[in-house]
Formats: structure tokens, sequence, C-alpha cells
């Protein structure tokens, strides 16, 4: 078995909220500070009802606390923190390989390096 976590058939895990935020995190698409200012800029009167119907960027708090913390282990192995194989259930493991696949995946890890940030 490769080291390589193979998400089972392709649109099986679409209609998953983790999937989604994850995806999105890869592609840059978090609502940061720099996205706040342009949307309050462009929208006025109108930032928060934007905010609350935009399609284009997640908002940080709608980033769901299991993704936060699988976002957190990432961010830990990745800076080399020595993790046993039996510090993690084997369903975080899984789900930590799929963090690592759709991160480094995106740009070429382009986003790796902070997950979550939206910068």
């Amino acid at each position: 078995m490769s080291g390589n976590f193979i998400p089972p058939e392709p649109g099986i895990l679409d209609d998953w909220p983790l999937l989604r935020e994850l995806q999105a995190v890869a592609a840059g698409r978090v609502c940061g500070p720099r996205e706040q200012r342009r949307c309050r800029a462009e929208n006025g009167a109108f930032a928060a009802w934007a905010c609350s119907a935009c399609e284009e960027y997640l908002r940080t708090e709608a980033l769901s606390p299991w993704t936060r913390h699988l976002l957190f282990l990432y961010r830990l192995r990745r800076a080399g923190y020595p993790f046993k194989a039996n510090d993690l259930s084997l369903e975080t493991w899984l789900l930590l390989g799929l963090v690592q696949n759709i991160l480094e995946r995106d740009e070429g890890g382009k986003y790796a390096q902070r997950p979550g940030t939206g910068r």
C-alpha cells in the first residue's frame, strides 16, 4: 500500500463539508483581511449583506472545528512535530492524509505553508 491516501470513487466526498472547506483553503479562497477591506470598499453600506451572500470566499468563522483541528495537526506535522503511530486514531491519520493531498497537490503545495490564513 502506498503512503498516499487515495479518496474513494470520485464524487463520494463531494457533499462533505470538510472536503469543500479544505478545497477553499487550498485554493486561497478563505476570506482574510484584504478581501474584507475590498468587500467593504466595493459594497459600502451593503457590505454585511454581500459578505453573507458571498460565494467567492469562505469566511474563516465558517470553517468547522474539525477542519481547524486537522489543519492544526497538518501544520504541526509539517513543522516536524514527532507524531508516533498511535498518537492519533486511524481515522484521524487517514483524514490527515487527505488534508495533505488536497493542500499539497494544488499549486504544487503553494498553500501548504500557510493553510487557513487566506493569504
